[in-house]
This record gives structure tokens, C-alpha cells and sequence, in this order.
């Protein structure tokens, strides 16, 4: 490096401004290469910032997109009602059947209620023990007394421990409470005294039975004292009942139904209804259809998406005119019309806007041209309000699945349960060879002389098994002891108890045991589908054995699924048929019945889903946007290397300028000295005229 000092000094012997030269040299020659790395950058960082506003337009437009392939954005329900303080309507789902109803409210859910003798304090002791709440129907006296109570043998006791640290009336109610059985506890004066009241679940079949077994001494478990003050059985009955428990009735179109709460979601599937009172003889219409105006609204707000989509891109993809200071208006490209990615992504989303979409079969409407949108010279699209007025009242039906993903079956035995990022729509024709079915035990014949129905009390002998699910052995199984009314109630108590088990449990190891009454025995089904669902009783007692049919035996295979998807063999679990690897279907997820055979799957991602899926694929992270961000980034970096390599060029170039003159000046120096040398040796010749 040149000591400045040098730098100033050159000059002084020409006379040049040497150093405003190699300063203006050296500006000469970098400027060329310098404003390419400018022209470079500019562009570069404007690629970065307008992909961002890409990213946010894309980001805006999906949302736009999104609300047509969620349920709720074209499938909406709207209610229209009769006023009534007797039942109301308070959730509709996008699966509820247009139509009407017409509902009558006989009677409201009750939760029975019991209530305890009084005590002077809330903390007052009330013994120790356990007390076993049953679930069941209780049938009472006239003072509340308990006379009958049939058990629900699908429903597990209760038990509620009372020892040292809870021993009072109200640890005796938090106990309670703290069961998390839904039944709840409370203390209550009534003037005379403060009263446990204990109240059940709604429902005719949620009543209870309370027996106690006290500890310490020799209690009686029966009498008023200690904690059989709380007893309430067929034995006794220390408690009082002041409320039965009573299901819900109702008739929907004349229809008798009952259920065990007031908030009713199962009897019309998507509608959920409050019952508030009884009302009989008043009669409640309810009507849904189809919101359309909510699911028009939401395409016309997509199509005003699109357009601001298509303005807020237009000064990235197009020209705009610019004025400048002076008042000079000039032309600007935006920075990604030249782009090939940027003009990609924008190129496949006008083809999905514009192309008929897969998967709708015979359908009349698969583009959007069907339902009156049109696509104008400029790109933006508009609405034929005649057209799309037309779809609306006509085919609605056909409006929701041009929009939103649909799935459809020609067979009532082969559905799509699922479908994936990678799945090709369209149709695909489905052939099975062999038909799944599930692994099964068939029971001997029950002993009608040993096991008497109806009414067969079980306590009278112990009836306990073990049985294998799917590869999976239970503990012993012993039959609860009761009196089961019916074989079909002693086979739901058997699938309880199965169900029940925590080793069966743990494994998703579940079965359903019907009654056969053609064969007279108990059938138990693995829930499982395929070659390895398999039931077998491994250990049985004799009782079980002989008088119910639990003989100790392995039952009958399940069957995997074999079929073909498109003439193509597909991977199978159990009653699901993938198709293979790298074929369009790859994704779907077939669920098959026993008795399929063949038939046809059409699978539609709708236009919104084919436009949802294409954006999400420009957006996701590490997408096609994001690698050009990143490569846009590395060449600016590329850039501040060419920059930091040319300012040290210019550099050696200045130095280089400097050198030359410093010997210019040198050689300047060299012939000054010289003629003034020459200047004093003539004039001290002879003869020679002095100079003035």
C-alpha cells in the first residue's frame, strides 16, 4: 500500500493533478464491472422480495381455497323450526339428511335421587368401610323404599373406600365425587339437618343399588348405624329415594324412542336437539336443507380471492409504468417475468383453474365454466349471475362435489376410507378374489338343564375361562354372579367381561359375542379382520364348559383381503386393500366387506382440494420456492465475494497508476536537473550571451 503522503506529492514536478487522474482511471476502469454486480444485486434482492409477496399471495389464495374443501365451507345445514319451550335444535353437522321431522316430547330424563338421614354437622363421622354402587333399574315402595333392582351387567361397581382420612359426611361426599363415576354428591339442609343427596346419571337404567360392608367390629352392614346409614338394596334401604330415574321419550315422525339423556345426538345422525320439558300432544317440526346461500357466498368470495391474487402479482409478473423525479415516466419489468419457476407456478395454477377436474365420472359439471364461472382475456374470472343462479337452484348437489374431495363406490361392500397427498384422481376398477372376514369361536351347546333361562341365576356355581384374542390370553374371566333375564343378556355380559380384560385391552384385543338361537349357543367374534384374528378358549371351568358351551377349543381364522386395484395386485391388512407403490391409486386405503366381489371406486379432490394440493406443494418448507429462495440467497452471497474480488483489483490497479507516475515524475525530476545543468554550463562558456 502507497503511503498517502507519496500520493499527494506526485505532481509537484509536472504540474499534473496526478492524483484526481489515477482516481478518475481507476473509477473508469472499474465501472463497468461494478454497475454489472449492481444490475445483479438489484435484481437478485428484488427475486427475493417479490417471491415473498408470491409466498403471501399464494398463502392468501389457499385460505380463499381452503374454506371450499372443508365440510363446513359448501356442505352447511340450516334449520328452520316450530317454536317450542319442549325441544330445540342446537347443532347441526354437514352429515345430517335434508328433510323434515316431526317430534313429540312425552317425557324428560330424570336422574334418580337419594337423600340420607340428617346429621348435625357436615363433619360428622359416618364410619368406615366400602360401600359397592351398582348401576341398574330400581323398583321402589310408595316411601321410596327399595323392592326390586335389575342390574346393568355391562356396567362395572363402584367402590368407594372410607377409612380414617375421610370418615366425616363430607369426605364421605368428595369421595364420592372424586370417583369419577358421573355420579354426583351433595350436602343439603333442609331445616332439619344436613343430608347426603346422591344423584345418578339420567336414565331409567343409571339408578343404584348401594350394599356396605363396614369394617372394624362385627357390624351388621344393615342397621342405622355407621356406614350402612347409606345402604340402599332390596335388603335395606337406609336411604330414601325422593326421584326415580327415567329416560327421555319421544316419537320422531310417530316413532317411539327413548334415551337416557335430554341432550339427544343419535336419533337423527348430524342433529343434535335439547329436550327442555314434556309436552304431549305438541308437535315440533323441523326442517333442514341445504344452506346455499352460505355455500354461493363462499364460492363468490373465492373468485374476488383469485382476482386480488391475480392484481396483487401483476407488477411482479408484468409492466408497470414508473415516473421519476423529473417527472419522466419509464417502464418497469417486474423481477419475475423472466422467471422460469415464478412463470411455472403461476402457468399451473391458471391450467387447474381452467381444466375439467378428475375423479366426477359421468358428472355434467367438473370445471367451473359448468357453474357460470368464466375465465376473461385477462385472466381474472367473472360470474354468469344466469348460470350460476342456475347451478345453484338445479344441482346443487353436483356444485359440492366439482368443489370439495367426494368418494364414491359402485359396490356397497368396497369403500375409500382414506386417501393421500400422492393419490392420482380418478376411477379405478376394484376386483377381489378373496373376501376378508373375521377370526370366530362357535360355542357347544348350552345345558337348558344346568343353564335355565329366562332368569338364570349364576351364583350358584362359579363359571370362569380364559380365553386368546389375535394371539393376546386374558386373565381368568369369571361370569359375574346374577340373574340374567335372556340368553342375549348373558351374551352381552360375556362380551363385557372379555372386553373388559386389561391384557385384551392394552392390544385393541376386542370380540362381540352374539347368541345363535337356530344352534342354541354363544358365538364370540374377534373384532379383528384377517389371518390373524383368531379366537380360542384356552382354560374353561367345568360349569363353564358344560353349561354354557366355553369348551376349551380354537375357533376359526380370520381371512386377509386378495384383490386387485386397476388389474394391479394390492398390499393388504386384514379388510384394507392399498394399492401398490408408485401406481395412481397409491393412498387410497379400501375397506372391504365380506361379500365383496368387484366394482368401481371414483376418487375426486374436487377443484378447491386440486388447488389446495398444488399451492401446498409450492409453499411447503423445502419446496420449490423455498430451494429458489435459498439459491437467490447464496447469490448474493456469490455477489459480495465478486465485489470484495473486484474492490481488490481496483486496489492493485490504483497502485499500479501510482507506481507509474511516481517513476514519471522521477524521470520529469531527472530532466528538469538536467537542463538546468545545461542552463549554467553555456552560460559560463566564453562568449555567450547571458539569458535574462
Amino acid at each position: 500500500m502507497i503511503d498517502n503522503n507519496i500520493i499527494q506529492s506526485i505532481g509537484a514536478g509536472s504540474g499534473i493533478d496526478t492524483n484526481n487522474l489515477v482516481k478518475q482511471l481507476t473509477s473508469i476502469e472499474k465501472a463497468a464491472p461494478q454497475n454489472r454486480i449492481d444490475k445483479t444485486r438489484d435484481l437478485t434482492e428484488s427475486k427475493i422480495s417479490d417471491f415473498g409477496k408470491l409466498k403471501s399471495a399464494l398463502s392468501t389464495l389457499k385460505d380463499a381455497t381452503k374454506t371450499l374443501t372443508d365440510p363446513e365451507g359448501l356442505f352447511s345445514k340450516t334449520a328452520s323450526f316450530t317454536e317450542s319451550d319442549a325441544l330445540v335444535p342446537v347443532e347441526l353437522g354437514t352429515d345430517v339428511q335434508t328433510g323434515s321431522y316431526t317430534f313429540e316430547v312425552n317425557a324428560i330424563a330424570k336422574s334418580q335421587s337419594l337423600s340420607s338421614t340428617s346429621f348435625a354437622s357436615i363433619t360428622d363421622t359416618v364410619g368406615e368401610g366400602t360401600l359397592t354402587i351398582r348401576l341398574g333399574s330400581v323398583t321402589t315402595d310408595v316411601n321410596g323404599a327399595m323392592t326390586a333392582f335389575s342390574a346393568d351387567v355391562e356396567e362395572d361397581a363402584i367402590e368407594i373406600v372410607i377409612d380414617s382420612s375421610n370418615n366425616s359426611l363430607s369426605g364421605l361426599r368428595d369421595a364420592i365425587n372424586n370417583s369419577d363415576s358421573g355420579i354426583q354428591a351433595s350436602i343439603v339442609n333442609d331445616g332439619s339437618g344436613y343430608k347426603l343427596q346422591i344423584k345418578a346419571a339420567s336414565g331409567a337404567a343409571n339408578e343404584l343399588e348401594i350394599t356396605v360392608a363396614e369394617s372394624g367390629g362385627t357390624p351388621t352392614n344393615e342397621d342405622a348405624n355407621g356406614l350402612s346409614r347409606f345402604a340402599f338394596n332390596t335388603t335395606v334401604s337406609q336411604l330414601t329415594e325422593n326421584q326415580g330415574g327415567q329416560d327421555a321419550s319421544l316419537t320422531l315422525n310417530g316413532l317411539a324412542i327413548t334415551r337416557e339423556t335430554n341432550k339427544v345426538e343419535d336419533v337423527v345422525e348430524g342433529l343434535t336437539l335439547d329436550i327442555l320439558k314434556a309436552a304431549p300432544g305438541e308437535e315440533i317440526n323441523i326442517t333442514i336443507s341445504d344452506d346455499k346461500a352460505f355455500a354461493e357466498q363462499n364460492i363468490r368470495d373465492f373468485v374476488e380471492a383469485y382476482n386480488l391474487f391475480l392484481e396483487v402479482l401483476e407488477p411482479i409478473f408484468g409492466t408497470s409504468e414508473v415516473e421519476n423525479d423529473e417527472g419522466e415516466t419509464t417502464t418497469v419489468t417486474g423481477s419475475l417475468a423472466k422467471d422460469s419457476l415464478a412463470k411455472s407456478i403461476l402457468s399451473q395454477i391458471r391450467s387447474t383453474i381452467a381444466s375439467s377436474i378428475p375423479g366426477l365420472g359421468n358428472s355434467d359439471f367438473t370445471s367451473l365454466t359448468n357453474v357460470g364461472i368464466r375465465t376473461e382475456l385477462d385472466g381474472t374470472l367473472s360470474i354468469d349471475e344466469d348460470d350460476f343462479s342456475d347451478a345453484f337452484d338445479t344441482n346443487f348437489e353436483d356444485i359440492q362435489k366439482l368443489f370439495a374431495p367426494t368418494t364414491y363406490s359402485s359396490s356397497g361392500e368396497i369403500f375409500i376410507n382414506s386417501y393421500g397427498k400422492n393419490t392420482t384422481a380418478g376411477e379405478y376398477e376394484v376386483n377381489i378374489t378373496t373376501a376378508p372376514d373375521q377370526g370366530y369361536y362357535n360355542g357347544g351347546d348350552l345345558d337348558d338343564t344346568e343353564a335355565t333361562f329366562p332368569n338364570f341365576d349364576s351364583s350358584a356355581k362359579t363359571y370362569d375361562f380364559k380365553i386368546s384374542v389375535n394371539g393376546n390370553t386374558s386373565d381368568t374371566l369369571v361370569i359375574p354372579s346374577a340373574v340374567y333375564a335372556d340368553k342375549d343378556e348373558m351374551a352381552v355380559a360375556l362380551q363385557t367381561l372379555i372386553n373388559a380384560d386389561e391384557t385384551l385391552a392394552a392390544n385393541a384385543a376386542t370380540v362381540t359375542v352374539t347368541y345363535d338361537s337356530i344352534n342354541d349357543r354363544f358365538d364370540i367374534t374377534s373384532n379383528k379382520y384377517g389371518a390373524s384374528s383368531t379366537v380360542e378358549i384356552t382354560e374353561a371351568s367345568a360349569s363353564a364348559s358344560s353349561d354354557l358351551g366355553l369348551a376349551v377349543a380354537a375357533g376359526t381364522p380370520g381371512v386377509t383381503v386378495v384383490g386387485t386395484i386397476d388389474g394391479v395386485a394390492g398390499f393388504a391388512s386384514g379388510n384394507v386393500l392399498l394399492p401398490k407403490l408408485g401406481e395412481p391409486a397409491e393412498g387410497l386405503a379400501l375397506v372391504i366387506g365380506k361379500n365383496a366381489s368387484t366394482g368401481t371406486v371414483n376418487f375426486s379432490r374436487g377443484f378447491a382440494g386440486e388447488l389446495d394440493e398444488l399451492i401446498t406443494s409450492f409453499l411447503t418448507a423445502g419446496g420449490v420456492i423455498d430451494l429458489r429462495e435459498d439459491s437467490l440467497e447464496s447469490d448474493l452471497e456469490d455477489l459480495d465475494e465478486d465485489q470484495t474480488s473486484l474492490d481488490r483489483r481496483m486496489t492493485a490497479y490504483q497502485e499500479r497508476l501510482i507506481q507509474q507516475f511516481i517513476s514519471m515524475e522521477r524521470i520529469l525530476n531527472s530532466l528538469n536537473s538536467s537542463g538546468s545543468f545545461l542552463d549554467n554550463l553555456v552560460n559560463t562558456l566564453p562568449f555567450t550571451a547571458k539569458r535574462d
